[in-house]
């Protein structure tokens, strides 16, 4: 339909016309209610699967973090074991490189212990050996009272 001049519309024209422009208005209104609508339902699925993912990726951190510690103390502790094994045997490798005859004992390993129990090597580096023992003074030099 080609657009006239207003004025040269009838009256039964220009009822017609506005009946259809109400009706285009109508449907025009429907169709924008429907979009706001499926907008308004698309922003809460989008923030609430945005929470989610928030959620997800704190439990992800948590987990990682916590996948992280026990890495570390898993790595401490075998560490720990291997340690302990290398000086286990470092000690039995001394221990028998240093048997004591039980017919050749000094006077002074008889007043620390008997010859059947052996003591517990102290060791700072198993690489260096055990802790050297400095010489006992069972009795301290006097002092000269007169020099004060």
């Amino acid at each position: 339909m080609a657009l006239k001049n207003p004025l040269d519309y009838s009256d039964a024209e220009v009822r017609k016309l506005l009946v259809q422009t109400n009706k285009e208005k109508n449907s025009l209104q429907s169709e924008l209610k429907d979009y706001e609508w499926r907008l308004d339902s698309e922003s809460q699925k989008f923030s609430k699967a945005e929470e989610q993912r928030k959620t997800f990726m704190v439990q992800l951190y948590g987990a990682t973090e916590a996948n992280r510690i026990l890495n570390t103390e898993n790595r401490l502790r075998s560490e720990r074991i291997q340690k302990t094994k290398s000086q286990k045997k470092l000690l039995v490798q001394q221990g028998s490189e240093k048997k004591i005859s039980p017919h050749k004992t000094s006077p002074a390993s008889k007043l620390h212990s008997s010859s059947t129990t052996q003591k517990s090597v102290k060791m700072l580096d198993p690489k260096k050996g055990p802790v050297k023992k400095g010489a006992l003074v069972k009795q301290l030099p006097k002092l000269d009272e007169k020099k004060k």
